[in-house]
């Protein structure tokens, strides 16, 4: 029985160290294919060939050949890195066929014994890694992106300085012309070889460029779409009150049995808002649709303002994610307006009570047309004295159809309503959030924000609600340690010294009044490098904004 146990024991390490292999294998082989080919085209501009004399055209084309056939197995090579990364299955054959052959060539023509090795090696190595590989490639997926070409171009420059040396070397090319680097029978050996290969790679940049797919957006949801979104909300399991944002209208749709997830183009990717809206078990697939997608748009995937619970899924998936805020949740049961830390909030609720005359209402659906009249008054004046740019993508705007779905908190002075927000709500009714949030500058005085929000709450501690977010702060509780990623240091500086362009901390003092726990959101994306450009694209959409819909 021990035995058994012993070797059970042993498999199971065996899967696990395999299965961490392929996890590995595809960045490692790019790599490793890259700097082959980087080698091999070092190799052909440095030949530490003989000199041949007396040979004419053709004798000297066939004695060049493995020389100018290398150079295009190196440049081959290092193009292959995309393929290998994406797990693309012919850039696997090609890769393997390309490292036996520079294997060959460095024992054959140079009797490199080191280099010969390292390559054999490799393509023994890649040979035992092909279930890593397991995608059907297109055209497209084997030509360099921009990362891998700028490095085959620098690439090119280590090789153009290594033939210059080695000609440098060479008593007759003090006097030779520069044109003897391509014409001369022997100084000339490494500048053909570069030379083709850089007309290869010229003709590889033009098949890329023909070859690539254009950007796309996903299409616009259609009146069904929305229909099977709010039956999935109605039906989900730990449903953020945010899903509501499934109903702004700059959002599409990517479904899967028993989730949904709303996403939208930004610059070069499709960021999908939130976690997946449905059934739990679920959600993996919803970010395996949301890939996919992602892929036949030619676009990033990438996930924005995620919560804790979606982390483990997101790993698994394959994305890397980064803190990017906390959102500020309000615990329903426990809170109260006792005790001194609340005494600002008792103080602004009795003033504008007593001495201003307010007046706090919640208006459920469906509203009264002339409402719409009396709140967009106010989010006019809003918007003018805040750039005039309504919001998107992560904030709702000023639509009547949008806001008419949820209730509608107003605060009224001798009976004009001078601020407002609609809240949104889970089908259980157990949470709730705020979205847009409205007041007239000219008419409210201080404090006005203190007296809605506490209102707000109150209304929905007495509704039976168990707790009401109020919105993120953005790039709040960043790590500051010393093991803190390079994302959130800059996150942090951001923070730190952008207070005059956003008032990262005054948001977050405010928020703290009501003395919430504070729950963190992240970013997820597939690279680590990516994440500075996808935080870009997301406030870009944020921001771009949308024009109001005409009054009705």
């Amino acid at each position: 029985m021990a035995d058994s146990s012993a070797t059970t024991e042993t498999n199971a390490r065996w899967e696990a160290w395999r299965a961490r292999i392929f996890e590995i294998a595809p960045r490692m082989f790019a790599a490793v294919a890259f700097l082959a080919g980087l080698f091999t085209i070092v190799a052909v501009a440095t030949p530490a060939l003989p000199r041949i004399r007396g040979i004419d055209g053709v004798e000297r084309f066939i004695s060049e050949l493995p020389e100018l056939s290398a150079s295009l197995a190196g440049l081959a090579l290092m193009g292959l890195a995309t393929g290998l990364r994406k797990r693309v299955d012919t850039a696997w054959a090609f890769a393997l066929a390309l490292l036996t052959a520079v294997c060959l060539y460095a024992a054959l023509r140079h009797g490199h014994v080191v280099a010969a090795t390292s390559a054999g090696a490799a393509a023994l190595a890649l040979a035992f890694t092909r279930k890593a590989f397991f995608r059907h490639s297109r055209l497209g997926e084997l030509t360099p992106d921009s990362r891998v070409a700028l490095a085959i171009a620098a690439g090119f420059g280590v090789a153009l300085v290594g033939a210059l040396l080695w000609a440098g070397g060479r008593p007759e090319f003090a006097d030779a012309p520069w044109w003897s680097l391509l014409t001369d029978e022997h100084l000339g050996r490494p500048g053909r070889a570069l030379a083709l290969s850089a007309i290869a790679a010229g003709a590889l940049a033009a098949w890329h460029f023909l070859l690539e797919r254009p950007l796309q957006a996903p299409s616009p949801p259609a009146g069904a779409d929305y229909a099977r979104a709010e039956a999935l909300i109605a039906q989900a399991e730990d449903a953020l009150p945010d899903a509501q944002l499934a109903f702004s209208g700059d959002k599409s749709f990517v479904f899967t049995d028993g989730a949904f997830m709303m996403a939208a183009r930004g610059g070069t990717s499709l960021i999908a808002m939130g976690p997946p809206v449905g059934k739990r078990a679920s959600w993996r697939a919803a970010l395996g649709a949301l890939r996919a997608e992602a892929e036949r748009l030619s676009l990033r995937p990438v996930v924005y303002s995620a919560p804790p619970q979606l982390l483990p899924d997101l790993l698994d998936a394959g994305f890397r994610v980064e803190k990017v805020g906390e959102n500020a949740v309000v615990d329903l049961t426990t809170f109260t307006m006792v005790g001194t830390a609340k005494q600002k909030l008792r103080t602004a609720r009795r003033r504008f009570v007593e001495r201003e005359g307010a007046v706090f209402e919640v208006i459920e659906p469906p509203h009264a047309p002339e409402l719409w009249q009396d709140l967009r008054k106010v989010s006019d004046a809003w918007l003018a004295a805040h750039g005039g740019k309504e919001k998107a993508f992560s904030l709702g705007a000023f639509d009547p159809d949008y806001l008419g779905r949820n209730p509608i908190a107003i605060a009224r002075q001798h009976g004009q309503i001078i601020a407002f927000a609609n809240l949104w709500l889970t089908a259980d009714g157990q949470r709730g959030a705020l979205d847009l949030m409205r007041f007239d500058p000219e008419r409210s005085a201080n404090g006005l924000m203190d007296f809605l929000f506490t209102e707000i709450l109150l209304w929905a501690q007495a509704h039976g609600l168990r707790s009401f977010d109020l919105g993120m702060a953005p790039l709040a509780g960043l790590a500051a340690d010393q093991y803190a990623s390079l994302f959130a240091r800059i996150g942090r500086l951001v923070h730190q010294y952008g207070e005059q362009f956003y008032g990262f901390q005054g948001l977050r003092m405010f928020k703290d009044k009501f003395g919430p726990r504070w729950e963190p959101r992240y970013i997820a994306a597939p690279g680590a490098w990516t994440m500075p450009i996808v935080l870009a694209e997301v406030a870009l959409l944020t921001n771009a904004g949308r024009e109001p819909p005409a009054a009705s």
